[in-house]
């Protein structure tokens, strides 16, 4: 009678110490008897099963398909953990239209820009305007542009930039004046500083090399990006 006694205690004894301990089942197919302490996303914290020095031990939770709880709640790593997404390279190719004033707007006038590429790419602008300086007239633009970040840019274009007035004397129809346009190339650095999606500036400058010198060309404009 004794010995069945000392069977059963034995037997109840051993399903309780087995019901309040954790089980964490690792992928490489080995199981841990452990008392967890915290278990989160990227890490699990445990002691061993009747560890009489009480150490703390902590592993990986991407090692770990899933931990068992004493309390009978299961918890599935391999369903938790994702693996996390492939960036894409971001691409940042648009059209814009700008009005505005300077080298690339050929005056007072518009322009026209697309970009290709991604955080550095090339882009490719033309524009049209009027000039009121010097004998005034219709100017023109046309470029292509690198993108060393972005937005920011190199621009290197030729067009008219102004219009000279010439003063002309015959002893018969006697004093005239005419017209010749002034061409140019300039080499501007700026951006096009966009806010939001859709809005932004223009801002460059540089110099424009003509048949008279160097002077400095600057671009001031609003853009809107499509």
């Amino acid at each position: 009678m004794i010995k069945k006694t000392v069977i059963v205690l034995s037997f109840i004894i051993f399903s309780l110490s087995a019901f309040t301990q954790d089980l964490i089942y690792l992928k490489d197919n080995t199981t841990i008897q452990a008392e967890v302490k915290q278990a989160t996303l990227e890490f699990i914290k445990y002691v061993k099963y009747n560890d009489m020095d009480d150490a703390e031990y902590t592993i990986a939770a991407n090692t770990v398909l899933k931990i068992v709880f004493s309390n009978g709640y299961t918890r599935e790593y391999a369903t938790e953990i994702t693996a996390k997404p492939v960036e894409k390279s971001e691409k940042d190719n648009y059209f814009a239209l700008a009005a505005g004033l300077g080298r690339s707007y050929g005056g007072i006038g518009i322009r026209a820009q697309g970009r290709f590429g991604k955080k550095q790419g090339f882009g490719l602008h033309a524009g049209v305007g009027y000039n009121p300086s010097d004998a005034g007239g219709v100017c023109f633009g046309v470029g292509a542009k690198f993108f060393y970040y972005r937005w920011l840019y190199i621009n290197a274009q030729v067009g008219i930039v102004s219009h000279e007035e010439i003063y002309n004397y015959d002893i018969y129809f006697g004093e005239s004046y005419t017209s010749d346009p002034v061409f140019g190339f300039s080499l501007l650095t700026g951006g096009d500083f966009i806010f939001g999606k859709h809005a932004g500036l223009n801002v460059a400058f540089g110099p424009t090399i003509t048949g008279d010198g160097v002077k400095i060309g600057v671009d001031l404009g609003f853009v809107l990006k499509f």
